[in-house]
């Protein structure tokens, strides 16, 4: 008898001892997913529209709405309290709408399941507009800048110390694909594919007037002129004002690549 007793007792207490266990495993399961972060690095961005400012995306899955629980705390009046989740997945970042009152938008476009985010795409949860930014591509992208950059100064310094007899120094926008430089004759040059432009690149993805390069004072500038894909100066998007140029600069004109040359050598007519 004292042998069942032990026996029975030994299965009793398994049962409990296995109940908790399996409740231990999954509490630390669900404390994992809702805590876990990226450790130093940040997992990605959101950049708001307006103000530029940058809210980090730390976790695998980050809760986004008006409620204080929410990890990503958004104040408008058009979020709702849990408007969206932006999770990382094994082949990127999606964005999902969790019920919202007023919608998630990618690129314009209302979704209605989950899509996947591509760095730079514009993402809006109701009325508050946001850019979304893959920390993984844009430093790959900065590296690749960065090392352009620096080629680029350099053969921007080589024609100033050649001889100056008969050539003028100005500035130009170098298409290296193309083995062509477009001259910025003037201080207040407008840049498109139309051919009322002062500098005309015809190239299908630059608007007919896509940008402005101009001269403020002793320094150039550039400003994008609401272009259909956009104005970028070293992977940056000009998006509102005007962009301070300088000697090797990459700028994008709807993906068409240019080098910013301030002493470009010309002949003197």
């Amino acid at each position: 008898m004292e042998l069942d007793a032990i026996y029975d007792f030994a299965v009793e207490a398994s049962r409990y001892l296995l109940a908790g266990l399996a409740l231990l495993i999954i509490g630390s399961c669900v404390f994992s997913l809702v805590t876990r972060r990226f450790g130093t690095r940040v997992g990605s961005y959101l950049v708001e529209a307006k103000t530029k400012k940058r809210i980090p995306l730390t976790r695998w899955e980050n809760s986004i709405g008006r409620s204080t629980t929410c990890d990503v705390i958004l104040t408008t009046a058009t979020v709702s309290r849990f408007h969206a989740v932006i999770s990382k997945r094994r082949t990127g970042w999606v964005v999902a709408d969790t019920n919202s009152r007023t919608g998630v938008f990618v690129n314009g476009e209302q979704i209605d399941k989950p899509v996947q985010l591509s760095h730079g795409d514009k993402v809006s949860f109701g009325t508050a507009m946001y850019e979304f930014f893959d920390v993984d591509v844009d430093d790959l992208e900065r590296e690749k800048e960065k090392e352009r950059r620096k080629q680029a100064r350099v053969a921007a310094r080589v024609p100033v110390r050649t001889g100056n007899e008969g050539v003028e120094f100005m500035p130009a926008l170098i298409d290296e694909a193309a083995e062509k430089a477009y001259v910025i004759g003037c201080e207040n040059c407008v840049v498109g594919r139309s051919p009322d432009c002062d500098i005309r690149l015809k190239y299908q993805t630059v608007s007919s007037e896509h940008a402005k390069v101009f001269k403020l004072g002793s320094g150039w500038f550039v400003e994008d002129l609401g272009s259909a894909n956009g104005t970028k100066v070293n992977a940056r998007f000009v998006t509102t004002g005007r962009r301070r140029l300088r000697d090797g600069d990459i700028l994008s004109f709807g993906g068409a690549i240019f080098v910013f040359n301030e002493h470009y050598k010309v002949r003197k007519k």
